[in-house]
């Protein structure tokens, strides 16, 4: 039986172990104190009787890769309620976000009439056919901005893309955040129309998916939290007799004769296979020996620090309207998203007390000055993240019961224009060294479901190496 050491136990480097371990003797290497990366919870210190996530809280349901795993696993999926929508802040007001967009493009300027106004949303009707991209990827806010105005990419596209990336939409590539809409910007030809068909073949495929039920949303997530899948793939690691350390830091790989010795403080370990499942600033360091080129390459990935606060609020104003809202840069505010979690996610709100509210503020994006909020203490962040939250949905009489400040340091990889072409050269080096495979959300993909992918990929080519 092979050995293969996984180095990383977030979602990337759980899933590999997963699928090895029935056939593989499988060790796996945790720098930290726990497991699951970005996937955590909090109960506010026993304040509330369910696990908060204080990470990744949700997944594309459209994708097939985390409901098949939560199925596997025996996991109950929960979609998000139906009676709530999230909003968008513009010129100081929330604004229902519009509903038929591809993240955040719609295909005609009525769509967005409501939010942008009359002149922005005409110019989003009037779009400017800009000749094919010179090379296979180009600036996504750019590319936009030039096509359908400043004031949709600034208000709707680029605040909706903060959420999955923490980056801003000019800094990101459209090849590699949004490739849909990479031929309109290839071909020279209209977004709108792409949308537009874009459109029509998500409306089929959520017909087909909910059997002639009522289309399901685009999110998922499971009861008690997208957190749980951690638990139950260590579960499933351990039951097939795999290795799991916690607190162990790797200092260095290298291979010899074509095995891979992973050295740590505490021990070496030698294996036929070694998986880095690691952010790609630690990955540069561990491959800097075997494959120079890749480490040069991943070294110039940025990756973006977050903050959430998880929080119980009393609300003294009644409930609350809708399942979030999401604050453009342009708005200068504090926090950046406020997700209504008991709102959101009915299982949530059924176990908390009556007049309380679970919610989450979210602070941090990429490119923002330094110390703006880094420099705080826990208990500023909590204080100055609320105040804009009570102002941003009018409610000053709402009191926080407990709140937690959790700090994603450089926990987010931001996808440049031409992130595509880099990880096909990447991969290209890495594929010519028996025995070593990269895994992780710096390469296609930040999503769960793109990190599992990219994971039951590298598992699969383990299988298939000769013994």
């Amino acid at each position: 039986m092979r050995h293969i050491t996984i180095v990383g136990g977030g979602i990337s480097g759980l899933v590999t172990a997963h699928r090895l371990a029935p056939d593989h003797r499988v060790t796996l290497i945790e720098a930290d104190s726990r497991l699951g990366g970005c996937l955590h919870s909090t109960t506010l210190n026993g304040t509330v009787p369910v696990g908060l996530d204080t990470g990744a809280e949700a997944s594309l349901y459209r994708r097939p890769e985390t409901k098949d795993l939560a199925a596997e696993l025996g996991l109950d999926v929960e979609f998000p309620s139906t009676k709530h929508s999230s909003r968008v802040l513009s010129k100081g007001r929330l604004h229902p976000i519009p509903k038929r967009t591809v993240m955040g493009v719609p295909g005609n300027g009525s769509e967005v009439s409501d939010l942008l106004g009359p002149a922005a949303s005409e110019r989003v009707a009037h779009e400017v056919i800009t000749a094919p991209i010179d090379g296979g990827d180009v600036s996504l806010g750019d590319f936009l901005s030039d096509r359908l105005g400043a004031d949709l990419v600034d208000t709707l596209v680029d605040p909706l893309l903060g959420g999955v990336y923490a980056g801003r939409c000019r800094d990101l590539s459209l090849a590699a955040t949004v490739p849909a809409l990479l031929p309109a910007a290839a071909e020279g030809t209209s977004v709108l129309e792409l949308v537009e068909t874009l459109l029509a073949a998500r409306d089929a495929q959520s017909a087909a998916l909910a059997d002639g039920k009522t289309p399901r949303p685009v999110f998922m997530s499971l009861i008690g939290g997208i957190n749980r899948l951690v638990p139950a793939l260590v579960e499933g690691i351990r039951e097939h007799n795999g290795t799991i350390h916690t607190d162990t830091r790797v200092n260095s790989v290298h291979v010899d004769n074509g095995r891979w010795t992973v050295e740590t403080e505490d021990f070496s370990l030698e294996s036929d296979g070694l998986v880095l499942a690691t952010p790609a600033h630690v990955t540069k360091d561990l491959i800097a020996e075997v494959a120079p080129r890749s480490a040069s390459m991943l070294a110039s990935v940025p990756y973006a620090s977050t903050a959430l606060i998880p929080a119980l609020v009393e609300l003294r104003e009644g409930e609350l309207d809708g399942s979030g809202f999401l604050i453009p840069p342009t708005e200068k505010s504090f926090i950046k998203a406020s997700t209504f979690v008991s709102n959101k996610w009915p299982w949530t709100g059924e176990r908390i007390p009556a007049g309380t509210a679970l919610i989450r503020m979210s602070i941090g994006r990429y490119g923002d000055e330094p110390g703006v909020w880094q420099d705080c203490t826990d208990e500023e962040l909590i204080s100055q993240a609320f105040d804009d939250w009570q102002a941003t949905v009018g409610r000053s009489s709402d009191r926080l019961i407990a709140a937690e400040a959790h700090r994603w340091e450089r926990a987010l990889p931001q996808y440049l224009p031409g992130h595509g072409e880099m990880v096909a050269r990447i991969d290209e080096e890495i594929n010519d060294i028996a025995g070593l495979e990269l895994a992780g959300s710096a390469y296609f993909g930040v999503g769960i479901p793109a990190c599992i992918s990219r994971a039951e990929t590298v598992a699969q080519r383990i299988t298939s190496m000769q013994t």
